[in-house]
């Protein structure tokens, strides 16, 4: 059975997610209320750079690191896999292959908010 200390941090952490969630939720809205054609516009060239970018990491077999475009472009390797993702969608690349290897163990996608406690 729970004790009540467990029951509160329990609780915390679901008013800490919430709060996240709602953020998250009022951010959403407020880029997607005063979103102009000329911030969509920008927002289509910074991708394309960032795009472009990423293709220029591809090795002589179209492979790319994740870790390495990442730290060479500036962007977590999160945000590299989503553009890739990305990229597929829009039938620029097609992903055949993937490779993976041990994780960290934590979820990088966390706030670090949540992470406190």
């Amino acid at each position: 059975m729970e004790s009540q200390k467990d029951i509160n941090k329990l609780a915390e952490a679901l008013g800490m997610v919430t709060a996240r969630l709602v953020e998250s939720v009022s951010r959403s809205n407020q880029l997607a209320g005063g979103l102009t054609p000329q911030l969509q516009e920008l927002f289509d060239r910074w991708l394309s750079i960032i795009s472009n970018e990423l293709l220029k990491s591809k090795d002589s077999e179209g492979k790319i690191n994740v870790e390495e475009a990442s730290n060479r472009i500036g962007i977590d390797s999160s945000s590299i896999i989503c553009l890739l993702q990305y990229l597929h969608r829009q039938g620029l690349i097609e992903i055949k292959e993937v490779t993976v290897g041990p994780g960290s163990g934590t979820d990088t996608e966390v706030c670090e908010c949540l992470k406190k406690g």
